[in-house]
């Protein structure tokens, strides 16, 4: 039985996948086409997930080796049976060969797909997270310009600690404003926020210890998303700034955290 939709919660993971592959009744069609309409979050999981379904159906038919391939990959196997003498190894046909290569990419195809998935959804976590704080009008937890209370206010409220750089570190008219404690990618982190000129900055600091978190760098609706790795934090920054002036911001944080 297809499960029903909440309008005030997400869509159920059945119900994004009945829903893609156009399973679901007509009425409740409708009412998932209206949720997506009015929820961000569900509308990017079934795009990812539509993206994700068509570039694997299409992995398949990617490669298509050519005859004279196929001929010298048999002849090299044929001289390897000779050479060894170990067993006897029956010639494969052509179609079998093309059969395995194809099999080959499209598990190697599936397995880039899934990590480009995920990637492109912690991007969409970190824009959502940004605009939520942009556009909730709620107060962060701490307000302060001074490295020596926002670091601070941390201690005990995280499994990690972290450097600050000095005002004077920072690029140019680059003004720390305030943090708050969040989850990022399932996980506790510290939301510090900076302004650029006029341009809000969320800046992500999360543990290391499950490896680091890979976001590409990328430009999505207006804001830039950039990452960044030290030995024992990940460094995410999303903001509608200039690129440039968003990359300085990221590496002062990384040269911070080598200070004592």
């Amino acid at each position: 039985m297809t499960p029903r939709i909440d309008p005030v919660d997400h869509l159920a993971p059945d119900t994004l996948n009945a829903f893609i592959d156009g399973e679901l009744p007509a009425g409740e069609q409708q009412e998932a086409k209206q949720h997506l309409n009015d929820c961000h979050s569900c509308a990017l999981q079934v795009l990812s997930a539509t993206q994700l379904k068509a570039a694997t159906a299409h992995a398949g038919h990617r490669f298509s080796p050519t005859a004279e391939s196929l001929a010298r990959l048999t002849q090299k196997l044929q001289s390897q049976r000779q050479t060894k003498k170990i067993g006897r190894i029956y010639p494969i046909r052509p179609t079998a060969w093309a059969a395995l290569a194809a099999a080959i990419l499209l598990v190697v195809s599936i397995l880039g797909l899934r990590q480009i998935h995920r990637t492109n959804g912690l991007a969409a976590e970190l824009l959502d997270q940004h605009l939520a704080t942009l556009g909730s009008g709620t107060t962060p937890q701490v307000i302060s310009t001074d490295r020596h209370t926002v670091k601070p206010w941390f201690q005990g409220r995280l499994p990690f600690s972290f450097n600050l750089p000095d005002a004077a570190a920072l690029p140019p008219d680059t003004t720390l404003i305030g943090a708050d404690l969040t989850y990022f990618n399932g996980q506790p982190a510290a939301l510090l926020l900076f302004t650029i000129h006029k341009h809000q900055v969320s800046i992500f600091l999360t543990q290391r210890a499950n490896g680091p978190v890979t976001v590409l760098r990328s430009t999505q609706a207006g804001f830039t998303i950039d990452s960044a790795n030290t030995q024992d934090l990940c460094i995410l920054a999303v903001s509608d700034v200039n690129p440039a002036e968003l990359e300085l911001l990221v590496a002062s944080l990384v040269r911070a955290q080598s200070n004592s």
